[in-house]
């Protein structure tokens, strides 16, 4: 019998169930009934083809295509050099999109890299039983989790992006007949995060792009970020375009009163500006051994009548120091 080509043995294979995802514990239903065999046949599809998936509604609230950035060259060329040792070990995941293409749910960054690698073709799972919702379901989920290091933007935004895709599955976070769907609840269950940190992580989206980023790269804490992004978006620029280069560093205690001002009237620069420089000032307490009140222990009746005759001597010094 001859031997068959790689390419020949690729299309011959067929995915079991333990060898891949199933994507229908992701997904509620499918249009139509589809075989686990038709569903996971992996074939060679031409990279000429391919096409990287796109949300337009989407790029305009994160400013980029999808959730994920892109690899960086370097990484790229690392995945290269892997594919040129060992292959391309997990199959692309795509669906038929316009005439004769393919849009790439599920690897990308296989896809670039193979063409550094100088190939034509790439083994795949062409999915022609989902909806548009469904496709984007399976782009979320599985780059959430087959990638080792998400920054926090990446996961606010998959996890933005799949509530409302929820909601467009008609899994509202209300009453609908006898039973009510928590759909924060829902989707942190479905990757292991708590709702408390799905609402944290959403709450990030409402950040300016550029202070977004600076949450990721470390330079303003998690906590604070989800703070800041109840602000206004006058008050965020003006943090981002004057504390921030002054050298401020950005404490929960100052947002949380920025956030309380904030309720009542309109942040001026003004205000803002105190804010911040009343946080950075130096802690006006004083502890004094109890030793050094010995001399004068006939003085002081309490601990309250101490701090009234120092508040008081304090007041006298500043008149004194005024008046010289």
């Amino acid at each position: 019998m001859p031997k068959k080509s790689l390419k020949e043995q690729i299309q011959s294979i067929e995915y079991r169930d333990a060898d891949t995802e199933d994507f229908d514990d992701i997904i509620d239903t499918t249009p139509e009934k589809v075989t686990s065999s038709a569903k996971n046949k992996i074939t060679m599809l031409p990279l000429e083809k391919l096409v990287e998936y796109k949300d337009e509604n989407f790029e305009k609230i994160a400013g980029r295509p999808q959730p994920f950035r892109e690899y960086s060259q370097e990484d790229l060329e690392s995945l290269a050099d892997s594919i040129l040792k060992h292959g391309i070990i997990t199959p692309i995941v795509v669906r038929p999109f316009g005439i004769d293409q393919y849009q790439i749910l599920a690897g990308r960054n296989r896809t670039k890299a193979s063409k550094i690698c100088g190939l034509t073709e790439i083994p795949g799972i062409v999915r022609k039983d989902i909806d548009d919702v469904q496709a984007a379901l399976i782009m979320i989920d599985t780059n959430i989790e087959q990638r080792q290091s998400l920054t926090y933007s990446e996961k606010a935004y998959a996890y933005r992006m799949r509530l409302e895709l929820i909601g467009q599955q008609g899994k509202r976070n209300d009453l609908s007949g006898s039973e009510k769907t928590d759909s924060l609840a829902e989707v942190g269950k479905e990757h292991k995060e708590s709702r408390r940190t799905v609402a944290y992580l959403i709450r990030l989206t409402h950040l300016l792009p550029e202070l977004l980023k600076l949450v990721d790269d470390g330079k303003i804490a998690f906590k604070v970020g989800v703070e800041m992004s109840y602000l206004a978006q006058e008050t965020q620029e003006y943090i981002l375009n004057t504390i921030i280069p002054s050298g401020g560093k950005i404490k929960a205690g100052q947002i949380s009163d920025l956030r309380k001002i904030e309720k009542y009237e309109t942040l001026s620069e003004e205000i803002i500006q105190r804010v911040f420089q009343r946080q950075n000032s130096i802690s006006p307490s004083l502890t004094i051994s109890g030793t050094k009140f010995q001399e004068y222990a006939d003085l002081f009746k309490n601990k309250e009548e101490i701090e009234r005759l120092f508040l008081e001597f304090l007041k006298a010094y500043r008149y004194q120091q005024r008046s010289a």
